[in-house]
């Protein structure tokens, strides 16, 4: 499943628990009208839902689409902080641009499985 399913299900899972009340799964499946286990499914990050089903999330939880969707996005520093390695093996080995561009040829091909 996508990271940022995972994301998002985590998301739903803080907002619902982090409620006054802390509503029970049950509680928020009945007020989003979806069935518990798919409610399970996405919060777990294996299933990522449709915007409607999100809508209803977001309204039951009291909360607008956009503020379902705050924290989810990775921040500049962790990205950086991913990309770090790539730009230190570059670095150390003094690799230019035709290099780097030779590398990227060889990762698309190892990740996707064609050329690019």
């Amino acid at each position: 499943m996508s990271d940022l399913g995972k994301r998002i299900g985590q998301r739903i899972r803080e907002l619902r628990t982090q409620r006054p009340e802390r509503w029970t799964q049950e509680e928020l499946a009945e007020r989003a009208q979806i069935s518990v286990s798919f409610l399970s499914m996405i919060e777990r990050g294996e299933r990522v839902p449709h915007v409607e089903t999100l809508a209803a999330l977001a309204n039951a939880l009291g909360v607008s689409l956009g503020e379902l969707f705050t924290g989810t996005e990775q921040t500049l520093a962790q990205t950086e902080d991913l990309l770090r390695p790539l730009s230190d093996f570059a670095r150390a080995r003094g690799l230019t641009s035709r290099d780097v561009d030779r590398l990227l040829g060889v990762a698309r091909v190892m990740f996707s499985g064609s050329a690019a």
